[in-house]
Parts: structure tokens; C-alpha cells; sequence
């Protein structure tokens, strides 16, 4: 870095630790350009320090996320550990905890019936069968319970079909509610439930169109086209589609 950049082995090395409580408007330049970051992003994320992180880790969890590279989840990993002890962040230690919980069954290092326990034991005190039908859970809770609805019949004697209308249902987490209209709907074609499975895929549809979702509208389309296709409907609109997409 300091063969390429104007700044000093010293400075980076000071930066890098957290040494130097301000940097200046020239390093971040340089710093900038070099990493090809937006100055704004790299002052929000020097300034703001683990929630800045923070909120990287989560922004990474998008409709992709099982498809993430192996390097890149275990890159994930590191930042929570970077951060998970910093002051700043105590009040966020359940959150942290569920982003690694999630992130590790993404890497296949558990699997989903100890996806299942482990979220249990974390959510304990929060989720119950009484009060399921009226909790307003964040994100990282409700991708979850999507992943343990998409493999378990039931989660704490919650019906998967309740935990996917949760997930479905909820307006705030954009991306939930287009991954679950995606397993539900696959979930559907296992069951040889076709119609149903078209109709939550044009729901589906919807929500991506709405949020711009290239990636989303690529499976609901083929969802789409599968269901179709069983019932012998018209199938190559959603097939064209998703070739085109």
C-alpha cells in the first residue's frame, strides 16, 4: 500500500490500528482511490467504526446470500468477530450472535436441525407459540425461520405454513418477503400444489419488480416455469423470461 499510495508504511500502519483519531482529508483521498471506494463510504465507515461494519455484514446477506463464495462467508465471519466485543455494539449481542449463526449454516458448518436448536436456545425468551402471530421480528430473525420453515415441519409448534405467511406478510424486510415467496412457492411444486405455487410466484413477481430485483425475478420465473409446466399450462412466457433475465 505504501509503495502505491502517497502515504507513509507509518501512517497505514497507525490507520490500520486505530492509532490515528483523524485522518486526514488527503490519506482518505488517496485511500480512496486506491481501494476504488466512494470517500463518503470510507469517512461513514471510519467514523462510525463497527456499525458501519455492522451494517455491511447485514447489506451482504441479500437474495444471494447461499451464493456466496466460501471466502466471502468466512470474510463475514472475521468482521463479526471484529466487532462483536466492541463497546459500541453491546445492545446489538443477539443480532451479532444470529448474523453468525446464520452465516455459519450458510458455510455448511451446521446443519439445519442445529440451526433449529441453536436458534431455539438464542430466541428462547423472544419467540413463543402464544405470541408468534403478533411479534414484529427484524430481518435476521424472520431469514431464520424461513431457512427452518423451508426444512421443518414446525419450529417451536409453529406451523412452517405460519412461519412462511410471517415472513411473507411483513413489509419492512423487502428481502424476506421475495425469498420466501421463492421457497414457499418451491415448497408448493414439491407438494404438487401447481396453482398455488403460480399464484405466490406472480406475488413474488411483484415484490422484485417493485425492488428492482434482477437476481429475484430470475427464480420466481423459474419457479414459475416449473409449476407451469407441471400443470401443463403456459409455460414459455415464464421459461422466456427467465432465459432473457
Amino acid at each position: 500500500m505504501a509503495v502505491i499510495s502517497d502515504i507513509s508504511q507509518r501512517t497505514i500502519g497507525r490507520l490500520e490500528r486505530g492509532e490515528i483519531e483523524s485522518a486526514s482529508v488527503d490519506s482518505l483521498i488517496e485511500l480512496s482511490k486506491i481501494y476504488d471506494i466512494d470517500i463518503l463510504s470510507l469517512y461513514k465507515k471510519y467514523i462510525y467504526g463497527s456499525f458501519y461494519i455492522l451494517e455491511e455484514i447485514k447489506n451482504s446477506l441479500d437474495i444471494n446470500a447461499m451464493f456466496l463464495t466460501k471466502d466471502l462467508r468466512i470474510d463475514l465471519l472475521e468482521k463479526i468477530n471484529l466487532i462483536k466485543d466492541s463497546r459500541e455494539l453491546r445492545a446489538r449481542k443477539y443480532e451479532l450472535d444470529l448474523l453468525e449463526l446464520f452465516i455459519r449454516y450458510l458455510n455448511s458448518e451446521i446443519t439445519s436441525d442445529q440451526l433449529s436448536k441453536i436458534y431455539e436456545d438464542l430466541s428462547s425468551t423472544k419467540i413463543k407459540r402464544k405470541n408468534f402471530e403478533n411479534l414484529d421480528l427484524p430481518g435476521i430473525d424472520l431469514r431464520i425461520l424461513l431457512n427452518i420453515a423451508s426444512t421443518t415441519q414446525d419450529f417451536k409448534g409453529i406451523d412452517r405454513v405460519e412461519i412462511f405467511n410471517k415472513c411473507k406478510n411483513q413489509d419492512k424486510e423487502k428481502v424476506v418477503k421475495i425469498a420466501t415467496c421463492n421457497n414457499l412457492a418451491n415448497w408448493n411444486i414439491v407438494n404438487k400444489n401447481y396453482e398455488e405455487a403460480i399464484k405466490i410466484t406472480n406475488e413474488g413477481i411483484g415484490y422484485a419488480i417493485e425492488n428492482s430485483s434482477i437476481d429475484a425475478l430470475i427464480y420466481l420465473y423459474f419457479s414459475k416455469f416449473l409449476a407451469s409446466y407441471r400443470l401443463y399450462d403456459n409455460y414459455e412466457k415464464s421459461l422466456t423470461s427467465t432465459k432473457i433475465l
